[in-house]
């Protein structure tokens, strides 16, 4: 018996960057749909950086543009052939505070567990999306090769999420409107002015506001700080740079914190279930530090 890591399509864990971290971790696709003609968010024949541009450029012209949580059907057949060979399963989901995906896999785990009589699957809420979910995986993954039992994993697990921090500013506030954020009339004002919200994953698996600042530069500015100031053994681990369409930017970004002595750091654009919820121009960093406070 082995133990099989998985996560969902909101992991920013993309066919290419799986093959570039040399890790085993299984993604279970979620669908995006544009204009009406649907999409699954994880393929090996898409090409994640073209398909992001055109993405993001498709919801800077409003096009019609919704996602489709993982149902517990869907977990439960990409689960049943490694349920088959008797492995055991460790799932990461995004947070349970912004999607319902977590609840799926529940389901998902709570059938297949008691059909083997035994629990087999364990369903891990990461509290957070993007690559602060996929960090979790990889950490996970790591431990599966060097021969960590089940439960030592899980163990890890609950305790090693609240430890990746998430901090990121969006470019424009009506996405944040959308959903229920702020109201309109508030937005319409923080525009006027140039109000930045500097944002995080919570403990609560919700999004917090951290900060207001005036201006992009200076919020991208303060997330660096940010990072520079809570980061835990930056020798040790690689933070990731994740952005919705602004390429110039994140290399700016990767630029200034390797100035300040942060060196392993890997640029990818958003992935696109996040990336339909914060929108085009958002940027956030991802990386370990001692908590999420």
């Amino acid at each position: 018996m082995s133990i099989k890591i998985y996560t969902d399509a909101g992991s920013n864990l993309f066919p290419s960057v799986l093959k570039k971290i040399n890790k085993e971790i299984k993604v279970v696709s979620m669908q995006l749909t544009i204009d009406e003609v649907a999409y699954r968010c994880y393929d090996d024949d898409i090409d994640p950086d073209q398909f992001s541009r055109e993405f993001y450029q498709k919801m800077r012209d409003n096009s019609n543009i919704y996602t489709s949580q993982v149902n517990p059907n869907d977990f439960i057949e990409a689960f049943k052939e490694d349920i088959a060979a008797g492995h055991q399963i460790i799932c990461f989901t995004l947070a349970k505070g912004i999607s319902g995906t977590y609840n799926s896999a529940c389901l998902a785990r709570d059938i297949i567990n008691e059909e083997q009589g035994k629990e087999v699957v364990y369903v891990v809420d990461s509290a957070t999306a993007g690559f602060g979910e996929g960090l979790q995986a990889i950490r996970a993954a790591e431990l599966v090769k060097k021969g960590w039992d089940f439960e030592a994993i899980i163990k890890e697990a609950e305790e090693f999420k609240f430890k990746v921090r998430s901090e990121f500013t969006v470019g424009d506030i009506k996405y944040l409107i959308k959903k229920g954020r702020v109201s309109a009339l508030v937005a319409k004002f923080i525009n006027m002015i140039n109000i930045r919200f500097l944002l995080k994953g919570s403990v609560k698996s919700t999004i917090e506001v951290s900060g207001k600042v005036f201006g992009r530069k200076t919020a991208i500015r303060r997330l660096a700080d940010t990072v520079v100031e809570k980061i835990k053994n930056p020798d040790d681990q690689i933070v990731y740079i994740s952005h919705c369409d602004v390429e110039e930017e994140a290399i700016s970004l990767k630029n200034y914190l390797i100035e300040k002595g942060i060196k392993n750091i890997k640029i990818y654009y958003y992935d696109l279930i996040t990336g339909a919820h914060i929108g085009p121009d958002s940027i956030a960093i991802f990386y370990v530090g001692e908590n999420r406070d």
